[in-house]
């Protein structure tokens, strides 16, 4: 069984010459790699929503073919998801696009497999 380091004073003093930002640093833990999970995380999230939307969306369209105004609504629901779908589409490909002209990782920082 590997050992867990419970000694936390190292990456956490107060005075010494190794800071909490050298720690995470020394670690590989940056702030674009932070950046970066919660991009990916957000792409997760935002196409979970849309995926929920869509759903919603065509159901409402479904129960409500004879209500013209409810009809509507649903029509509008749907609209806005693909809508969203495809700003998100747009947005990771801009990301990849940035990645690409500047050389550097937005997605991936640490160089490892998306």
């Amino acid at each position: 069984m590997a050992e867990f380091p419970t000694n936390i004073s190292e990456y956490f003093s107060l005075g010494g010459s190794r800071t909490a930002q050298n720690a995470f640093e020394s670690q590989g833990i940056t702030i674009f790699s932070i950046i970066s999970v919660i991009i990916k995380n957000l792409y997760v999230l935002v196409g979970i929503i849309l995926l929920i939307m869509i759903f919603v969306g065509g159901l409402g369209m479904i129960l409500n073919a004879g209500n013209p105004e409810a009809a509507k609504s649903s029509n509008k629901t749907m609209t806005s998801a693909v809508m969203g779908f495809a700003i998100l589409i747009a947005a990771y490909w801009l990301v990849k696009i940035v990645q690409i002209i500047f050389g550097i990782e937005i997605l991936n920082p640490a160089g490892g497999a998306p």
